[in-house]
């Protein structure tokens, strides 16, 4: 025959007894946490969040020009080869991931800001003063390995700011709507607002330099090669012009005078060519950039906050009482070892 599991059973009825028979503690206990709750709550760092929403453009490579790849071709320029064909291969779930590189952070460093007391200075400055309370260490602002243009070193407080600053400044992507919103949390609202658009800022023109960065190079490339080809064919041109003047009047045929001219009819063939080509490669390159900068649309611009976002002084002055009367539960139990009339 198996043995009957223990059970253990509370008496409610000896629990509220003991809670009265213990009030004071509870009370006591209670009413310190409680005070501790606004103490916290009247003397914690007030945050502001300011918020602002971006729209990127998303669109396919293909047919991207719409009615100009019809003027295109009335020029004799095509389109489609300026084009390319395909998808956009700049991936948008990674456009937030911008606001959380090294790059962004310490060129957000050096930017100067307008506190709301109209104060102006670096954020740097700005952000030892009112997030560090100037509680910074000496020997933490020394970079200990020496300045390279290979790798970027930054010092150990640098180092904590930065880890500090992905938590206060994001950016998150909505899947579905393709819509970008950028959320700062600093203690000025101002400064919170001017980040907020810097952000925003700095996101477009990433953006749009990745997405037009290679069709600029070939666009560059392509003007330094046309403007030699034009000197080069303007060169052939005035020869070619030079040399029927000179010999136009002349009822003089010599063998020698029609292969020069051959040769000169030929390089100014070859330039013009080469030239024309060019022309029409530079004509779609300039279509191309213009196809591939994207259009970012600010749907919702930052707002300075009126309200507070941290700390929400009700809430915790509530969630401390509650674990004070936890306590004081807890305490008046463990009294006298009083929770040997409750558990049976």
């Amino acid at each position: 025959m198996e043995e009957e599991k223990d059970i253990i059973s509370i008496d409610f009825s000896a629990f509220f007894k003991i809670i009265w028979k213990e009030k004071v503690w509870v009370i006591l206990i209670t009413l310190l946490f409680a005070l501790g709750g606004v103490y916290y709550a009247l003397t914690a760092r007030e945050e502001y969040v300011s918020t602002g929403k971006i729209l990127p453009e998303y669109q396919s490579k293909a047919g991207g020009l719409g009615q100009l790849s019809g003027l295109a071709s009335l020029a004799g320029i095509d389109v489609s080869s300026a084009a390319g064909g395909g998808s956009d291969a700049v991936r948008p779930d990674l456009y937030p991931d911008v606001l959380k590189s090294t790059p962004f952070f310490l060129e957000l460093l050096k930017i100067k800001v307008r506190t709301k007391d109209n104060k102006e200075m670096l954020f740097s400055q700005f952000y030892d003063t009112f997030v560090l309370d100037n509680k910074i260490e000496e020997k933490n602002t020394k970079i200990k390995f020496p300045a390279s243009n290979q790798y970027i070193a930054v010092s150990y407080q640098t180092e904590n700011n930065l880890k500090d600053l992905r938590t206060r400044i994001s950016a998150v992507i909505d899947k579905k709507t393709g819509l970008i919103t950028v959320t700062v949390k600093l203690p000025d609202p101002v400064v919170a607002t001017l980040i907020t658009d810097y952000g925003m800022n700095f996101l477009t023109n990433y953006i749009t330099n990745y997405r037009t960065e290679k069709s600029k190079r070939d666009l560059n490339f392509l003007a330094e090669r046309l403007d030699a080809a034009k000197g080069k064919y303007f060169n052939n041109q005035a020869k070619k012009a030079q040399y029927s003047d000179q010999y136009q009047l002349s009822m003089m045929k010599l063998q020698t005078a029609d292969l020069q001219r051959e040769r000169i009819e030929s390089e100014y063939k070859i330039s013009s060519t080469f030239y024309n080509t060019l022309l029409q490669k530079y004509e779609e390159a300039k279509l191309k950039v213009q196809q591939e900068t994207p259009v970012i649309k600010v749907l919702e611009p930052p707002v300075v906050p009126n309200k507070r976002s941290e700390p929400k002084r009700t809430i915790i002055v509530l969630i401390a009482t509650f674990l004070g009367g936890i306590c004081g539960i807890i305490v008046g139990l463990i009294r006298k070892k009083n929770y040997k009339l409750v558990i049976k």
